[in-house]
C-alpha cells in the first residue's frame, strides 16, 4: 500500500467491497469501520487492519454511523475542516428495520455519494416485515408435510438474518461450510443466532438425521447447483430464495430453480432511495453502484444536482 495514505474507510465485509487480492501489503493504514467489519475482514482476507471508529487529521474528519445492510455495516461521515462542508459515503445501505438490523437513519448533508443497487423505478419492494411472515406460512406448511427447506442467501449477511427470523420453525438444522462459518464468526461478535449443523460434504452418501423434515441455510445459487439436485432427489427438498431479483418471481424462481422465492434485499429499494435523498437535503449527488445513471437521471428530474459515477469506479485495490 501506498504509505502516504493514512485513512481508508470500510464500509463492510461484502467480498465487493474488499480488496480483490488476499496478499497482505507491506503498510495497511487506519481502517475507519466498525469493529465486526475488522474482525470479518481478517476472516475473509486472513490479515489484521488497524480498526478505528472515527479518525481525523488537519484536513478531515471521519466517523462511522449505523448503515443497516450488514450486522457490520457502516456509513462514512466526513467533514472537510476548512469549508465545514458534511459529505456523507452511503457504501451499501437499507433504511428499513429488519431483524436485529436498525435502519440507516439519513442525515442532512452537503455531498451525498449514495448506492444505487436498486436505483431503478421498477424496483419497489414489499415490507420486510410482510415478505417474513408470508415466508414463514410458506415453510410452515411444507416442513408440516414432511419436506425439508433449503432458504437461500449470501454467506455474509442475508443467511444470518434468515437464521434469525426463521430459525425457530424447525429443529434441525443445517448450514453450507461458508455460512457455517460465518454463524460462529458472528456469534463470536454477540448476534444471537440458532444453532446449526454443517451440511456433510456428501449429504447425499452420508445421509441425514431420521425422516424428521429440516432447514438448511444454503448459498445463493442457480438451479444447476449439484449439491441441491441431489437433495432435491432424494429428499424431496424444496427451495426458497430471498433476494431483492424476486421482485422478477417467475425469472428468478426458474434462475435459482425455487419453489418460492420473496422480495428481501439487503439494500434500500428504489422509494428508500429518493426517500433517503430528500431527509439528506444534499447541493450535490454522487450515484455509485448498480443502476448509477439512472437513479441520477431520475434526481436531475426532480431538481436535484446528481451525477452518476459509473465509469471507472475505484474498488480497494486503488489504495492498497
Amino acid at each position: 500500500m501506498d504509505s502516504s495514505v493514512s485513512c481508508i474507510f470500510v464500509s463492510h465485509a461484502h467480498m465487493d467491497h474488499l480488496p480483490r487480492s488476499k496478499k497482505k501489503p507491506n503498510f495497511t493504514p487506519t481502517a475507519v469501520c466498525s469493529e465486526a467489519t475488522a474482525r470479518l475482514f481478517f476472516e475473509r482476507m486472513g490479515y489484521k487492519i488497524q480498526q478505528n471508529n472515527a479518525w481525523k487529521n488537519d484536513e478531515f474528519k471521519i466517523k462511522t454511523l449505523p448503515g443497516g445492510h450488514t450486522f457490520d455495516s457502516t456509513v462514512a461521515e466526513i467533514i472537510d475542516l476548512e469549508s465545514s462542508q458534511k459529505i456523507v459515503y452511503t457504501g451499501d445501505i437499507n433504511i428499513e428495520d429488519r431483524g436485529y438490523l436498525k435502519g440507516f437513519k439519513p442525515k442532512k448533508c452537503d455531498i451525498l455519494i449514495l448506492e444505487a443497487t436498486w436505483g431503478d423505478r421498477d424496483y419497489r419492494f414489499p415490507s420486510f416485515e410482510k415478505q417474513i411472515e408470508q415466508a414463514k406460512e410458506f415453510i410452515r406448511n411444507e416442513l408440516e408435510k414432511g419436506y425439508p427447506v433449503a432458504l437461500l442467501g449470501y454467506p455474509l449477511g442475508k443467511s444470518q438474518l434468515l437464521n434469525y427470523c426463521l430459525g425457530n420453525l424447525c429443529e434441525t438444522r443445517y448450514s453450507s461450510n461458508s455460512i457455517w462459518k460465518m454463524e460462529q464468526v458472528h456469534k463470536e461478535l454477540g448476534l444471537e443466532l440458532f444453532e446449526t449443523k454443517k451440511l456433510p460434504e456428501n449429504p447425499d452418501e452420508e445421509g441425514l438425521v431420521g425422516n424428521d423434515p429440516w432447514l438448511l441455510f444454503y448459498n445463493h445459487v442457480g438451479n444447476r447447483d449439484p449439491t441441491l439436485s441431489k437433495l432435491k432427489t432424494k429428499y424431496n427438498l424444496k427451495v426458497v430464495g430471498f433476494s431483492g431479483w424476486a421482485k422478477n418471481l417467475e425469472n428468478y424462481k426458474y434462475r435459482m430453480g425455487a419453489d418460492a422465492a420473496f422480495t428481501i434485499s439487503d439494500h434500500s429499494d428504489y422509494s428508500s432511495l429518493l426517500e433517503i435523498v430528500k431527509k439528506s437535503n444534499p447541493s450535490k449527488i454522487f450515484t455509485v453502484f448498480g443502476n448509477a445513471q439512472d437513479l441520477a437521471r431520475d434526481l436531475q428530474k426532480d431538481g436535484f444536482n446528481a451525477v452518476p459515477l459509473k465509469e471507472g469506479q475505484s474498488t480497494l485495490d486503488n489504495f492498497f
